[in-house]
């Protein structure tokens, strides 16, 4: 394996918050330029069927973060500041098996995986944190540099400027014979959309396109600041998203947003470059799961992973190295504990719909079968020809929620405990 010939590669990680799928011009934007996102894509890999770990941000976050199912690790719907909880403690994320390897660990954004100190990132590997804990639009908004509060109500717009010159920082007090690990989780563009001053009116799409571009400029910057440092040929560098657009954004043309597990709440961008062993220019068609990354980071680091936390995720560096994969498993679609639906191959079956939001006819005509390679937009139930298909990946969903054996039933239905709030913030009220 690559671990045993060379020295180990550092690794960036940038996902952003609600950054849609079509946002990107590598990826058909035409409102909104993205020049140095299109470079990392030019430089390695597009891949242009990946799916997240859900359609909001918590759990898109665990499952990247762990490799496994976000109902699994505790951390399935959505985490509101003072919710005294998190993942579970015993959750081994990718940070804490980096760091078990020798590399700096570092993480640069919006956490929302749990309150800090007791559920934060340096109780997960991380040496060190600084940024949002949450959402821009859940109060009270307090910046951490570690696990101390420096900054009460936030500067939003800064944050992407603040957290790049931090990160920098830290990639330059690690000596270069140490790989480090920047975990970089943009706050935006998530509703409020606050761009920073020097970006307002550079794009054709809005306050929206000009923190889009904003995202771009700042990935960009890591980028290059790594490339100065001699380091880029040997840096793993991946950008992504927790899920799809909220009230704005493109998703690409596909069905739905964030909160929904139609495609277009689940299908992110995802671009990763490494010159010392990717090809450049790939388009990688074949559908896999972010959660797949950490399984394919241990298999190329030969980091044996733990058998008592097994992953869900699959080691996918075939798809890198080789330009294709044998095989992969089912794609799950979770709605905070609901397995709403699968993808095996070209098939989807939707058997559930916002199990959270109580929608008047969100349970009519199902179950729904769409042919993803003809039909990626979903429009078209193929159920009744195909009755052999929803029998094979209803049972194929019955199979694994079962093998799930939650303990977190308590917390399944969160949401008729809350409303949600207008553009200043969530309320989470009684009701």
């Amino acid at each position: 394996m690559y671990a045993e010939t060379k020295s180990r590669p550092n690794i960036v990680l940038i996902i952003c918050d609600d950054i849609g799928f079509g946002d990107l011009s590598c990826n058909g934007a035409t409102m909104i330029k993205t020049p140095n996102l299109d470079l990392v894509a030019q430089k390695g890999a597009r891949l242009t069927s990946m799916y997240s770990g859900g359609p909001t941000c918590t759990p898109a976050r665990a499952a990247l973060m762990t490799g496994r199912v976000a109902p699994r690790t505790g951390a399935a719907r959505v985490l509101f500041p003072g919710d005294n909880r998190g993942m579970h403690e015993h959750e081994i994320t990718m940070a804490a098996y980096l760091k078990g390897l020798g590399f700096a660990t570092g993480c640069f954004g919006k956490w929302h995986l749990g309150d800090i100190p007791d559920s934060g990132p340096l109780k997960f590997g991380f040496d060190r944190y600084f940024g949002l804990p949450y959402s821009n639009d859940m109060d009270p908004m307090i910046v951490y540099r570690d696990e101390e509060a420096v900054e009460e109500p936030a500067d939003v717009a800064s944050l992407a400027m603040r957290c790049t010159n931090e990160a920098i920082e830290f990639i330059d007090k690690t000596p270069k014979n140490q790989p480090f690990f920047i975990y970089f989780p943009f706050t935006s563009p998530h509703h409020p959309v606050t761009p920073e001053e020097r970006f307002i009116g550079t794009s054709e799409a809005g306050l929206y396109g000009d923190t889009c571009e904003a995202i771009d400029f700042y990935s960009g910057e890591l980028y290059k600041h790594i490339k100065a440092r001699g380091q880029i040929e040997n840096t793993i560098f991946v950008f992504t998203s927790d899920h799809g657009p909220w009230w704005e954004g493109s998703n690409g043309g596909l069905r739905g947003r964030k909160f929904e597990t139609w495609d277009g709440g689940m299908r992110v961008p995802f671009l990763i470059s490494w010159p010392a062993q990717i090809l450049e220019g790939q388009v990688i068609n074949q559908p896999v799961a972010t959660m797949d990354l950490l399984p394919t980071l241990c298999s190329l680091l030969q980091i044996e992973p733990d058998s008592n936390m097994p992953f869900d995720g699959e080691d996918i560096s075939d798809l890198f190295l080789k330009g294709s994969l044998s095989s992969h498993g089912p794609i799950w679609y979770f709605d905070a504990f609901s397995l709403n639906a699968v993808r095996k191959g070209k098939w989807k079956l939707h058997r559930k719909r916002q199990t959270w939001g109580g929608e008047k006819f969100s349970q009519w005509s199902l179950p729904q079968l769409f042919d993803l390679e003809r039909d990626p937009a979903e429009c078209y139930d193929l159920g009744d020809r195909f009755p052999e298909v929803v029998t094979e990946l209803s049972e194929l969903m019955e199979k694994f929620e079962a093998s799930l054996n939650l303990k977190d039933a308590d917390d399944r239905e969160w949401w008729k405990g809350s409303t949600l709030g207008d553009a200043s913030g969530w309320n989470v009220q009684k009701v």
